[in-house]
């Protein structure tokens, strides 16, 4: 009897736009993506075990991103679901920008 296993496959879970950012590569002003990465063990090539995990921010235009530290996750999911409202017209303007304060994410 034989196993397959391995290890390095990848998925990723997109959250959306989070937060306005004007990229340092392609000098486009756009909402930066936020994202899940997961690595995972496999077992028959069916994904088993998360062995890292890291959430990103990344520009939809040319995929310049950075790893956010465990600290700011929480804050970046929080001003994900303020842009979905805002973008959505559910927040006004000046609510939103109340709300947003990228100097604490972008770290």
């Amino acid at each position: 009897m034989f196993f397959v296993f391995g290890w390095g496959r990848r998925t990723r879970t997109d959250y959306g736009q989070t937060v306005p950012v004007k990229c340092s590569k392609c000098n486009n002003d756009s909402y930066w993506h936020l994202a899940r990465m997961r690595t995972w063990f496999t077992l028959f090539f069916i994904p088993v075990i998360p062995y890292e995990n890291k959430h990103i921010l990344y520009c939809d235009i040319c995929s310049n991103g950075v790893i956010l530290p465990s600290a700011n996750v929480d804050r970046a999911i929080e001003l994900n679901t303020q842009t979905k409202r805002y973008l959505n017209q559910e927040i006004t303007r000046e609510e939103y920008d109340r709300s947003i304060d990228q100097s604490q994410i972008l770290a």
